[in-house]
């Protein structure tokens, strides 16, 4: 008898010793056995359950179907949260995990589900997201805090405060050294707010806080209290276990009467501090009062569109490969193209990658971006015998395992990858040189060639050209732009092409855009030219 079968002796005394409430089900929902524990958590009597269907007890029914599918496939459905009906109608929320039990010739004839009572845990929690009070700190927290700005009737100031790099100190410190500091800084907080005018401290999540200042202060009077806040907080050392930790903050501060005008939604003073702390955080300084001269409302509204427009310009195929033409720099003909990336608006507009491409990486659209545009160009390839063609790649593509992958397959059954070169972009960095060397010498398996791109663009570092296998440099534009004048851009160049040659590297100078600078770089010992006096991107290939 197979050892799964509830038939078996050993098995039954398993289930009915069982603190977790245990029943078996067989394949038409009928409830076949059930255990004293899961009688118990239902106040029904064994014989009040048999032969009845478990979506008579059930309270969510849409989780029915999922968990059928995942036992159907693999045998069990681990760990999932649902609801059961008690005998009175009340609810228990319950977390469970599902079996299949197997006849003798390794079919299913029932279905053993096993569950734990977690209503006090899901009490718990729902209890914890209704309170108004940080659990940790003990300060009043966002829900109330909201709740506060709708009892207002006056004018008034909210201060919103982050501890900079908190998680290198949680990581650093550990967790309970890093809760001993959110004590310490709420408790500071609280002081400090005591020697302001109608103030209230909050604890926000994570590692924020707010101050609500109910009064009608002016923007210089805040300041003035921002600036002696920010002053102590960054000089005070906070005592935490037998260690005495330096923190820095940055302060984002709003006012209701923005514009001369209360506004009708209260809560957008929230949302204005929120704004002006991201902002004071991206300018590096330690406060910053919302103006709305700043038009970050309007960039934010500005990033959610351009997300909605990358989102319908991927699903409806308007990503579009652009090439640009790359002539040897001693016969002035083209030899290959580089695939510039550009989104085909429905009113014909082409949109250039300055617009998007950062966008569609902090939103997690760049991945698609790349993997089109490889689709693409090796279509366009099919059409083009002759065609050699040079596609963009970041750092974070090779780094991303999906489409690592994909590239690597792509490159597999591509029978003119030999025609391909893999353009790098220095200016983002290398941290993990394992990874890039491991992805280019996959690659080169297939022929395939590496440029490294955008080389002189603020990072440049020589010593990591020496550890990659590479074929080409793409020296910046912006070295290139006004060689012809610039005794600096001449140096740099010159260095990068000598370096470049001692290593049998070829050499590519971007950006080559009239007639003065072409003249120049003819001089030179580079293996190939681009930019606009060569040709612009465009959608057709001319050979």
């Amino acid at each position: 008898m197979n050892q799964n079968n509830l038939r078996s002796a050993q098995v039954h005394e398993i289930l009915e010793h069982s603190p977790d409430g245990m029943f078996t089900i067989g394949m038409d929902m009928g409830i076949q056995y059930v255990n004293p524990a899961f009688c118990k958590l239902l106040n029904y009597s064994p014989d009040e359950l048999y032969g009845t269907f478990i979506t008579d007890h059930l309270g969510d029914l849409s989780i029915l179907g999922t968990c059928m599918t995942a036992v159907q496939s693999s045998g069990y459905c681990k760990d999932q949260e649902t609801v059961f009906k008690r005998k009175d109608g009340s609810i228990v929320h319950i977390s469970k995990n599902v079996q299949a039990l197997y006849d003798e010739n390794g079919d299913v004839h029932s279905i053993l589900v096993s569950i734990r009572d977690m209503t006090a845990l899901h009490e718990l929690n729902k209890e914890l997201l209704e309170s108004k009070y940080d659990a940790l700190t003990h300060l009043p927290n966002r829900r109330k805090l909201l709740s506060d700005i709708d009892d207002l009737n006056s004018a008034f100031n909210i201060i919103v405060l982050n501890i900079d790099s908190f998680k290198e100190v949680n990581t650093f410190y550990g967790h309970k050294i890093a809760d001993q500091l959110l004590i310490a800084v709420g408790f500071e907080l609280v002081n400090h707010a005591k020697t302001m005018k109608e103030a209230a401290v909050y604890k926000l999540p994570v590692d924020e806080y707010a101050i609500l200042i109910n009064s009608d202060c002016s923007s210089e009077e805040v300041t003035e209290c921002i600036e002696h806040l920010s002053l102590t907080l960054n000089k005070k050392v906070f005592p935490a276990a037998d260690q005495r930790i330096s923190l820095n903050v940055t302060i984002g501060i709003a006012g209701s009467n923005i514009g001369k005008k209360y506004l009708e939604d209260k809560k957008d003073v929230m949302a204005h501090a929120d704004m002006a702390l991201k902002l004071a955080k991206k300018r590096r300084k330690n406060y910053l009062y919302y103006d709305e001269s700043f038009h970050i409302k309007e960039d934010y509204e500005n990033n959610l569109s351009w997300i909605k427009r990358l989102r319908d310009a991927i699903n409806e195929n308007r990503v579009v490969p652009f090439y640009q033409p790359i002539v040897n720099a001693k016969t002035l003909k083209i030899e290959k193209y580089e695939a510039l990336v550009r989104i085909i608006e429905d009113n014909g507009t082409v949109i250039p990658p300055i617009q998007f491409l950062e966008i569609s990486k902090k939103v997690r659209l760049y991945h698609h971006i790349t993997t089109i545009m490889l689709d693409k160009v090796i279509e366009e390839m099919a059409h083009h015998p002759q065609l050699k063609c040079s596609i963009n790649l970041s750092i974070e593509d090779i780094n991303d395992v999906f489409v690592n992958a994909y590239i690597i397959n792509k490159i597999k059954d591509c029978p003119y990858s030999d025609r391909i070169i893999f353009e790098i972009l220095e200016s983002e960095g290398i941290e993990n040189y394992e990874i890039i060397s491991d992805f280019i010498a996959q690659v080169k398996q297939y022929g395939v060639e590496i440029a490294i791109d955008d080389f002189g663009a603020g990072y440049s570092n020589f010593v990591y050209i020496t550890k990659l296998d590479i074929d080409y440099i793409k020296i910046d534009g912006s070295i290139i732009r006004n060689i012809d004048t610039d005794m600096t851009s001449q140096i740099i160049t010159r260095t990068i092409i000598d370096f470049a040659t001692q290593l049998n590297i070829k050499t590519v100078a971007e950006f080559v855009h009239n007639d003065s600078v072409n003249n120049y770089l003819k001089n030179l010992p580079l293996s190939h030219l681009q930019g606009y006096y060569y040709g612009e991107p465009s959608p057709i290939i001319e050979r």
